[in-house]
């Protein structure tokens, strides 16, 4: 089988025919709430910490009790979707999320709050991976990185709407406000994507256990060494951009407003990231992709502990959303390929180190700074990223190829 040739046509306006372009927007719209909610504590934990009457290093809990479980249960939704259908999957556990941020918004105490965004993070866990293998199922490799773009645009969205409006809301109503709001969007996208008759009831092909889909996708141990990489990526990446708030507001005294402005770039530069992605991929390659957008994320790391903060912060966000996205959505789009077989399981292994990686990082950035400061861990993350792109860069692309050796078109089964 070999790749099949690049085409003009826009995969998410004119899907193939195994899609449908309604059901594609859908998992768009699913995947901006599950961001604006999962972004949404870097403006807003100096607000929960103060409300709750607990310090930074205790207040980063939620960071981890969110983050922990949306890795862990990765391992549990790709093999169910690889057996019932990934929307299926996705409507059950969106619902779930609405949920879960009605109870975050009235949780009384940090222990209670812990506990609902653990929830929370446990079911937010479906939507982005297995939004990621319906992409792998029905759009083909050569336009796949531009399909992919579109959800980071929404991610992206979600971020700039988190930051904004977390901060804004944060200082004129409460912290509470904006899971409250969010939990109503989903909600009213959980009763659209239920009632879609678009939306196929099931998988086409072999139904494999569990413990068979995981074989196949770690058969080839080279793929082991790309879930190790993308370990170490969530250690200074989703983790450690929790605290970017934190640092504006105990080290450098912004207003909640600011710190909102601030990190909205990530998603505002992010956005426009998105839409130049494909053509950036088939330009200069994947491997230049993931290397020069993770020396540029180091880079940004180390922007962040020059002063004066008010010009150097907000041209690291800025630079960030950019440099990170490039060299992220190349990982992504790697890991949709990995092994075609059990795709969501492919996936769902990729997020799971993602966010083991992140959880475990959101803990060590915590005790980092409670013990050096923000500076020297910044630096440190700076250091480690860079570290990660010169490793990454040749090792992606044949640590996760698929064991064929080739790059394959979508087979038409969901």
């Amino acid at each position: 089988m070999t790749q099949p040739p690049t085409t003009a046509v826009d995969p998410i306006i004119d899907p193939p025919a195994s899609g449908s372009p309604y059901t594609l927007w859908l998992l768009i719209g699913a995947i901006f709430v599950v961001s604006v909610d999962s972004r949404v504590i870097t403006p807003i934990l100096p607000a929960i910490a103060d409300d709750l009457d607990v310090s930074i290093g205790r207040a980063g809990l939620i960071v981890t009790a969110y983050l922990l479980p949306y890795g862990l249960f990765q391992l549990v939704y790709g093999p169910v979707a690889d057996r019932i259908g990934h929307v299926r999957v996705i409507s059950l556990t969106l619902g779930a999320f609405a949920l879960g941020g009605v109870l975050c918004a009235v949780s009384p105490t940090l222990t209670t709050l812990v506990g609902t965004r653990f929830f929370t993070g446990m079911v937010a866990a479906a939507v982005f991976p297995l939004t990621l293998a319906y992409i792998g199922e029905t759009v083909a490799y050569s336009e796949r990185q531009h399909a992919i773009g579109y959800t980071v645009m929404a991610s992206s969205i979600g971020q700039v709407i988190s930051s904004g409006a977390g901060g804004f809301l944060a200082a004129i109503l409460s912290w509470r406000a904006i899971f409250a709001l969010d939990g109503v969007i989903a909600l009213v996208i959980t009763i659209a994507m239920l009632r879609n008759r678009a939306a196929p009831s099931r998988p086409a092909g072999p139904r494999r256990s569990s413990k068979a889909g995981f074989a196949l996708v770690l058969r080839d141990r080279r793929h082991i060494l790309f879930y190790l990489l993308i370990f170490v990526e969530g250690i200074f990446t989703l983790g450690a951009f929790s605290f970017m708030g934190t640092m504006l507001r105990e080290r450098d005294g912004f207003s909640y407003t600011a710190i909102g402005l601030i990190i909205s770039l990530f998603g505002l530069t992010a956005i426009v990231a998105g839409r130049m992605i494909g053509p950036l991929a088939r330009r200069i390659g994947e491997s230049r992709m993931i290397l020069f957008g993770g020396i540029g994320a180091a880079g940004c790391y180390a922007l962040t502990v020059l002063q004066p903060a008010v010009i150097f912060f907000p041209l690291a966000m800025a630079l960030l959303g950019i440099t990170w996205i490039i060299m992220h959505t190349t990982l992504q789009t790697r890991a949709t390929e990995l092994a075609p077989a059990a795709r969501a399981t492919g996936i769902a292994l990729f997020a799971f180190s993602l966010f083991l990686g992140s959880s475990a990082g959101a803990l060590v950035v915590a005790l980092s700074i409670e013990r050096f400061d923000y500076n020297p861990t910044m630096l440190a993350l700076a250091a480690i990223t860079f570290i990660f792109a010169l490793v990454a860069a040749p090792g992606v692309p044949r640590w996760s190829q698929p064991e064929n050796g080739l790059l394959a078109a979508p087979a038409d089964r969901r």
